[in-house]
Parts: structure tokens; C-alpha cells; sequence
């Protein structure tokens, strides 16, 4: 079972109630929506001992150490060791996930490198930049495996500085405190102090995060404007309206593709709809056997990795 619930349809209900002219239904939707996702993050922060979480975390936790393999076995100076994980998901499963592989190198895009303390400063040029180590007589030259953590929608773990910044929160994930939730300016507010994209049709609460998004958007577009540039995708639907145009725009490269797993034969026929006109898209259809999983997934993964690829 999963440790969070899944948006489902949210994003469509939020935008009836706002089509329909109630914001504030829209807004304590919202609201609730990511307090239960906040308290399962500070639950997940605790170590607290739940079955959900725990399954989750594994999971997250296989899915790095498959794909730390997969790039540990790249020999070829030409190509970075470099994975970039794009997603939407707002938790700290996948930081969490790195903190319990000491030989996985994760990036999330913050600037660590001059800041007294823990406020962290959002540079997503860090992105760029790739890592090396060097031996200790012979002087020669590594590129060590890094994965790129790129949070389309924001995090739980990014702060607003002032709104013209975003900074690593570092208390970790909070609630909002006791909102009066009959109290439409008290739920906008307790939105607003969240550095996220809301999922709805206004999607933005301020420029600043749009100016982000947009840019996190753009590296998503050119990473897929590479050479034989693969783009796997799980567990997302592409009901993102932006997500799913610029990846069809990004599929007019020749040499892209995209492979998609399907959890089961139910949504192979709307990714079938949304790409139809893409020859470079595969569609991983289970069948009648088992659903795609998380852990079916990650069982796909380690058969690329010599002998499994054995979880560090």
C-alpha cells in the first residue's frame, strides 16, 4: 500500500470548483491536499516505524541504487555520468531514499557550496555541473555518478525567501499550523507561504515560481533535445498539459525516445491517444500478467546492470 495517497484527479476537481466560481472550495482542497502529503513527510523525516512508509522508502531506495548502477557501468568518457529525474511529486522520498546510499550522489539543484548555516540557495545552473575525483598518486581522473533531482511542481523542502528567492528549508517539512479553514484569506495565505505549483488551472501564486518552473521546463526540453536523449516514464499520466506539449515537441528529435510503463493494459490506451502522432514512443504494456509496480519497475531496471546490479 501506498504511503501517500495518490492525486488521482484533484488537479480536474480543483479546476471545477475554480470554473465554477468557488476559490475558496478550490483553495481548502488544495490546502488539505498537501497537509496530508506534509504529514506523512515529517513522519517519513522521524523514521517513524510505519509498514506504508517503509515499503515506499525501499522502493525509492532499490529504484537509486539500479540506476547509480546503470551509470556506474558507463565506461565512456564521452557520455556524463549523469541521470536527471524529473518529476512532479512534491514528498522527500528520493532525498531520503539517497541519505541511506552513501555511494549515491544526489544534486537537487541547491547551491551548498558558500552558505553559512542551512539556508540553501535554489541555482538550478547547478544542474550543469558534473563531479570528479582524482586518485592520490597517480592523479588520474573519475566522473562519479550523480542523478539530478529536477522538482517540476516544487517541494515540501523548498522555503520562499521574501518571494524573490527559494532556499532549502532547513527544519524540514512543516504544517501550516492551525488554519482557520472557514477562513478563505487564511487557507490563500497558508498557500502561498508553500513554495509550490498548485495543482490547478492558476498554477501559479506568484513570478517567481513561475519564472522557476518555466526554467526547470526548459532543461526538461533541452535534455530531450540531446542526441539519443531516453526519456523513461513511470508512474506519471502526462495530464500536465505543459509537461505533455513539451514532450511532444521534444519527440520531433529523430533520435529522442520515450518509453513508457504502463501499470496496466487500462492506461496503455490514453498514452496511445496522447502520442499517436510520435513514432518514437514505446509503450511497455503488461498484458494480463501483474501490474507495472514500483517494484516490478525496479526489477525491469536491474536487468541492465550486470548481475543484477546488487542493491548498495
Amino acid at each position: 500500500m501506498p504511503a501517500m495517497k495518490v492525486a488521482g484527479n484533484i488537479e480536474a476537481e480543483i479546476n471545477n470548483l475554480l470554473i465554477g466560481g468557488n476559490p475558496a472550495d478550490a483553495d481548502l482542497m488544495a490546502l488539505e491536499f498537501i497537509e496530508e502529503l506534509a504529514e506523512t513527510n515529517i513522519d517519513l523525516l522521524a523514521d517513524i516505524d510505519q509498514e506504508s512508509i517503509k515499503d515506499t522508502l525501499a522502493n525509492y531506495t532499490d529504484f537509486l541504487s539500479a540506476v547509480d548502477g546503470i551509470l556506474f557501468e558507463r565506461k565512456n568518457i564521452l557520455l556524463p555520468r549523469q541521470a536527471n529525474i524529473f518529476t512532479t511529486n512534491y514528498d522527500l522520498f528520493i532525498e531520503k531514499a539517497a541519505s541511506k546510499l552513501p555511494n549515491v550522489t544526489l544534486n537537487d539543484g541547491f547551491d551548498r557550496t558558500s552558505t553559512v548555516g542551512s539556508r540553501y540557495l535554489f541555482s538550478p545552473e547547478k544542474y550543469f555541473d558534473r563531479t570528479y575525483r582524482s586518485g592520490s598518486t597517480n592523479g588520474r581522473i573519475a566522473e562519479l555518478p550523480v542523478l539530478n533531482l529536477i522538482k517540476v511542481h516544487g517541494s515540501l523542502s523548498w522555503h520562499r525567501d521574501a518571494d524573490k528567492e527559494i532556499r532549502f528549508s532547513s527544519n524540514g517539512v512543516s504544517l501550516s499550523g492551525h488554519v482557520q479553514k472557514n477562513d478563505p484569506a487564511a487557507v490563500s495565505n497558508a498557500l502561498a507561504n508553500r513554495a509550490l505549483i498548485l495543482p490547478n488551472l492558476r498554477k501559479f501564486e506568484s513570478t517567481m515560481l513561475e519564472r522557476v518552473y518555466f526554467d526547470l521546463l526548459r532543461l526538461f526540453s533541452n535534455c530531450m533535445d540531446r542526441d539519443n536523449a531516453l526519456l523513461i516514464a513511470f508512474g506519471f499520466s502526462f495530464a500536465d498539459e505543459h509537461i505533455l506539449d513539451i514532450t511532444r515537441r521534444a519527440l520531433r528529435n529523430p533520435t529522442a525516445q520515450l518509453l513508457i510503463f504502463a501499470y496496466s493494459s487500462a492506461n496503455v490506451a490514453a498514452f496511445s491517444d496522447k502520442f499517436s502522432q510520435n513514432r518514437n514512443v514505446v509503450i511497455v504494456d503488461p498484458g494480463t500478467g501483474a501490474p507495472t509496480d514500483f517494484k516490478v519497475f525496479n526489477s525491469i531496471l536491474r536487468e541492465v546492470v550486470p548481475d543484477g546490479g546488487k542493491p548498495l
